[in-house]
């Protein structure tokens, strides 16, 4: 039996079929999610499960670090470390770092 298109749900039949991303598409419903650009295996990239253009793949940002209890040790390390004085010696005075 043939399977079902990822977009439309109609049955996918051999010569029109498109195996990509882990579903089946037709060569017409494999297009990109935001310009509806028609893809091939060539061109396009997907992202969670769908295809996507080169111009409108999402960009990666950046993530929120959570406040782990090793992340919230060095923070108190590195501020500790940078409130550090040091005495030198041909200047007598005391330095901060």
């Amino acid at each position: 039996m043939n399977p079902p298109c990822a977009r439309c749900g109609k049955i996918v039949y051999p010569t029109e079929k498109v195996n990509c991303l882990d579903k089946n598409w037709h060569k017409g419903c494999f297009h990109c999610e935001v310009c509806k650009m028609t893809l091939n295996m060539k061109n396009y990239k997907g992202y969670d499960k769908k295809p996507f253009c080169n111009a409108h793949y999402p960009k990666q940002s950046f993530t929120i670090v959570t406040d782990t209890p090793e992340n919230l040790r060095l923070r108190q390390q590195s501020e500790l470390q940078s409130q550090s004085e040091f005495w030198c010696p041909s200047a007598g005075p005391i330095v901060k770092v």
